[in-house]
């Protein structure tokens, strides 16, 4: 049972700009950790953060979410929506505020956790308060507004947070405060109350495991790409993946259970992971590899590659709006999903065939055609979740989109890393073998390359030509190999909607 028959009770209580008000509290999350990451030098530098602290600073807000927010989302339904969302956003603020003025890397990275449990919870909940709030009929229609809004702010959100990060790092994680308490505001002002239903008390234990199998499991993942052979690595994802499926199994042996493990045999809800995959990994895979071929074969500043990625992002941004009204008129979801795998397919092709050009100018056409196809992808995920979550379990299940957003993305960013990684170590030592270098000069080739990759220092044009070589040859395997991913679960998250609707 989903909780869609309320939607049209509530609807004539909510004002027009509640949609959007939705979209813009996701921006406040989803530009986080933007701002975060480009804080980061300066936050390092001032806080003498070197090495592991570093890499943990980096990624403890989205560990945070990740294992948090089906719990937040669970309280969510305990204590009322608008309710956790005022709680939410006072729990980002603080952990901003802590951040900004964080004397050392402990209380830095307590923030960050902080910042990551409240702004998850605001995610999670403006999420779920979509079907509450779309018209009959309207569900696709409301999802592309909230994509398309929280996908503008989000742009603009971040790059103000870049701006205040060059003046002080400190002032970075300023913005974000405000921003919340402007948003305070207008949730209590604009969003209708939608009244707590659950009373009984939820499995503790499997919300323990849940936690420490997911932050173990995705710690583990950030390093494979700099830790591939490393047995820590392995070991950590090892732990993380046996405490997750214990949770599973411990979900089906308690009278109350935190999450419906069923749902795992639901194909709809099956569909609706597939579409998160095509969305997340593509997204990740395609943002960071782009923006490493062109800062390290065509040598753009960070700032410049940042605004070849703007045509992308309002590609995504236009394209949310004018498939959420496809759907609406009755376009279905295997259709957007199929949509979009190939046409993910076809940019990540068109990637592959840019690889050896010297303008970024060559890949705006393919990551236009990424960026319409992971939006495809997108909308089903967000509908098909909706559309699925019981009613007893409405705010575990919904909340679990962003649980498993995070997993792709994470996945998405480190398996590309680690396969452009060894393809090109791979092509380098090939490349200089076949010129006739020993095996001592090949292994300081390599390491010239290392130190090309950490801080610009050029190797000499030998190892230079065929660096380069290796790493546009790299690319394009890699990129036929997304695409060949991208459109097999897209195939396969169709098959089982139609097979479900059958």
């Amino acid at each position: 049972m989903s909780i869609s028959s309320t939607s049209a009770t509530t609807v004539r209580r909510a004002s027009p700009l509640a949609i959007p008000l939705l979209g813009f509290l996701a921006a406040i999350q989803g530009s986080a950790p933007n701002i975060a990451a480009t804080a980061l030098v300066g936050a390092s530098r001032g806080l003498d953060m070197v090495g592991g602290s570093q890499a943990l600073a980096a990624s403890v807000q989205t560990l945070a979410i990740a294992a948090s927010v089906i719990t937040t989302g669970l309280l969510a339904d305990r204590v009322g929506r608008r309710r956790m969302l005022v709680v939410a956003l006072f729990v980002g603020m603080a952990g901003q505020l802590v951040v900004a003025l964080a004397p050392g890397a402990a209380v830095y990275i307590a923030g960050q956790a902080m910042t990551g449990i409240g702004l998850g919870a605001v995610y999670a909940a403006a999420f779920a308060y979509i079907q509450v709030l779309a018209a009959p009929g309207k569900l696709p229609a409301a999802v592309a507004s909230f994509a398309a809004v929280s996908g503008a702010s989000s742009v603009v959100i971040t790059f103000s947070g870049g701006m205040l990060a060059g003046i002080d790092w400190r002032l970075a994680f300023v913005l974000i405060p405000v921003l919340s308490a402007f948003a305070i505001i207008a949730v209590i002002t604009l969003l209708p109350v939608v009244a707590a239903h659950i009373t009984e008390r939820r499995d503790v234990w499997g919300q323990v495991l849940l936690v420490v199998g997911m932050v173990a499991f995705l710690l583990g993942v950030s390093q494979l790409a700099s830790s591939l052979t490393n047995p820590v690595t392995w070991a950590t994802m090892a732990i993380g993946a046996v405490l997750l499926v214990c949770f599973v199994w411990s979900q089906t042996r308690v009278k109350n259970p935190f999450f419906p493990v069923t749902m795992f045999r639901r194909p709809l809800f099956l569909a609706a992971l597939c579409a998160g995959f095509v969305f997340n990994f593509a997204v990740a895979a395609a943002f960071l590899q782009l923006t490493n071929l062109w800062q390290y074969v065509l040598g753009l500043t960070p700032s410049i590659a940042a605004l070849w990625q703007l045509p992308i992002t309002l590609t995504s941004i236009v394209g949310a709006i004018f498939l959420g009204r496809l759907m609406t008129r009755g376009m279905r979801d295997d259709t957007s999903l199929l949509l979009g795998g190939i046409l993910s397919a076809l940019g990540f092709v068109a990637a592959a065939l840019a690889r050896e050009s010297l303008t970024p100018l060559a890949f705006v056409p393919a990551g236009i055609l990424i960026a319409l196809g992971v939006t495809a992808a997108a909308l089903p995920y967000g509908t098909l979740v909706l559309g699925e979550a019981p009613k007893e379990y409405y705010g575990p299940v919904t909340s679990s989109r962003t649980t498993f957003g995070q997993l792709f993305y994470s996945l998405g960013t480190a398996l590309s890393t680690v396969a452009i990684t060894q393809l090109t170590i791979g092509g380098i030592t090939s490349r200089l073998n076949a010129e006739g270098l020993s095996a001592a000069d090949v292994t300081s080739a390599l390491g010239a390359v290392g130190a090309f990759a950490k801080d610009g220092t050029k190797p000499d044009a030998q190892i230079y030509q065929a660096a380069v070589a290796a790493y546009q040859e790299s690319f394009g395997m890699l990129m036929v190999g997304i695409a060949v991913i991208s459109l097999a679960v897209s195939i396969v998250g169709s098959r089982l909607i139609v097979r479900s609707r059958r």
